[in-house]
């Protein structure tokens, strides 16, 4: 096996963001907020990529004054010199509400803050998203800011076709407009996920392979290492499809099978999105394999020791347009398994008396593109041996999903977002399958903490061709 290894560096990209901006986080002092928000606003604020004036405001219920928010943030800031930190806490205030419906507390924020733009981040329990929206277009009515108002919103976006229609129509119903929501799935900030696009227009070659003609399937697999260990009561409540297939796994099939528009505008590339996810079918239950790794009961935050939710799942599904016809694409995700790691795996039709080839896009934990090709072997022989060329981003620095992702909230571009039809259109794919395992009470296969996942994985992937000729370290089936 041949390897050619290629290293990058990336500079910071230009600040355009020339406007003053107050930024308001609806859920300052949770998990979310002091682990994924505060960090990636910490690092625009080091590259000088957030407006020259810009007020950062908390809202949350707990009870603390300015300096004590910034004392109880300071320990997730570790990114930066401590001077920059402590100038970066010097523009973060906070305000505590008696509850999320406090309007007069937000009323008061607004008042506060000097400048006409405002950005909301809901780092909130998605149960009180609607309760928060409310609340700030009431303030928004009797303070307007007379500047842009832009609502970042997490995942969850409902837990099935119904309950997101109902999100999406009392969002509707309280006149926010979809150029004025962000719908955040941070996998769309990730470095190679935005390689995607730029591999298929910015190479024919490769973009002339991309189709069924070429291709025999594609599997896109999402590991993770860790289980649900303190956090298990609120999955058990969504279980696996929900935490992945429904948004991220399925935001990247449609990125690898959307056809390339001419112009990449946002509205053009979120179109080609939902004309994808239209031409897949609702799931079937026996293209699934679901798994629950062995301990997950035992997580003290399970109510029930019983519970048949599984932490792992292989779906097979298809896009039933011409250029993808009888082309499977496998979605495999699961928790506590022997890796972290994120792949695209494109595998190609083989020719007679060579090993199939295939474009694996590795998202994490490094960014890196391996293709294999047939070559001579070395020496005197002239049977074909397969090489793999890699191309390795390394140690380049480069900015964090959220980091990326705020910066587009900043800058008003919304093609890296998840928009309302793409959302129920993804809800309409898994939900009937979710409805069938419930009402079934489907159990899942038992699998080893730190395994591969469930016994049958390896025999169900090479019934749907999903099994590789080879799979690049630290990868393995």
């Amino acid at each position: 096996m041949i390897i050619c290894s290629l290293t990058f560096c990336f500079c910071s990209v230009v600040n355009d963001a020339k406007e003053s901006v107050t930024i308001l986080v609806v859920g300052a002092s949770g998990d979310l907020a002091k682990r994924k928000t505060y960090p990636a606003l910490l690092a625009l604020y080091k590259a000088s990529l957030l407006p020259s004036v810009t007020i950062i405001w908390g809202f949350a219920r707990t009870e603390m004054t300015h300096y004590g928010f910034r004392h109880h943030l300071k320990p997730f800031l570790n990114d930066a010199d401590e001077c920059v930190v402590d100038q970066f806490l010097s523009i973060c205030n906070y305000r505590p509400g008696s509850s999320y419906g406090d309007w007069e507390s937000m009323d008061s924020i607004l008042k506060a803050s000097p400048s006409r733009n405002l950005v909301v981040y809901l780092a909130t329990p998605p149960n009180v998203f609607a309760q928060s929206a409310a609340v700030l277009k009431k303030t928004l009515t009797l303070t307007p800011t007379n500047g842009f108002v832009r609502l970042v919103l997490e995942k969850p976006f409902g837990s099935d076709t119904e309950s997101c229609e109902t999100l999406l129509r009392t969002l509707n119903n309280q006149e926010w407009l979809e150029q004025q929501l962000y719908r955040i799935d941070h996998y769309l900030g990730k470095e190679m996920v935005q390689n995607i696009l730029t591999l298929r227009q910015q190479n024919r070659w490769l973009n002339s392979l991309w189709n069924k003609d070429a291709v025999k399937s594609v599997h896109i697999i999402c590991k993770e290492s860790f289980g649900t260990d303190g956090r298990g009561g609120y999955f058990d409540r969504y279980g696996i499809i929900r935490d992945i297939f429904q948004n991220h796994l399925l935001q990247l099939l449609t990125l690898v099978a959307m056809d390339m528009p001419e112009k990449s505008c946002a509205t053009k590339l979120r179109n080609a999105k939902l004309e994808i996810l239209r031409k897949i079918p609702v799931i079937n239950l026996e293209d699934c394999l679901f798994g629950q790794y062995e301990g997950y009961k035992d997580d003290s935050s399970i109510e029930n020791r019983d519970t048949v939710t599984p932490t792992y799942a292989c779906i097979r599904t298809w896009v039933h347009n011409e250029t993808w016809r009888n082309v499977p694409f496998v979605l495999e995700a699961g928790k506590a398994l022997n890796d972290r790691l994120c792949e695209i795996r494109l595998h190609f039709r083989g020719v007679k008396n060579g090993q199939p080839n295939s474009l694996v896009l590795r998202l994490q934990p490094v960014p890196t593109i391996f293709l294999t090709a047939n070559v001579k072997t070395p020496g005197f022989s002239y049977n074909p041996v397969s090489a793999r060329m890699q191309v390795d981003y390394g140690q380049a620095l480069m900015p964090d999903a959220y980091t990326r992702l705020l910066l587009d909230v900043f800058r008003g571009k919304q093609a890296n977002f998840v928009r309302d039809d793409e959302l129920l259109a993804s809800w309409k794919i898994f939900t009937p399958i979710l409805n069938q395992t419930e009402q079934l009470n489907i159990v899942p296969e038992p699998y080893m903490r730190g395994s591969t996942g469930p016994d049958k994985r390896v025999e169900f992937l090479r019934s749907v061709g999903a099994i590789p000729s080879w799979s690049p370290p630290p990868s393995a089936l």
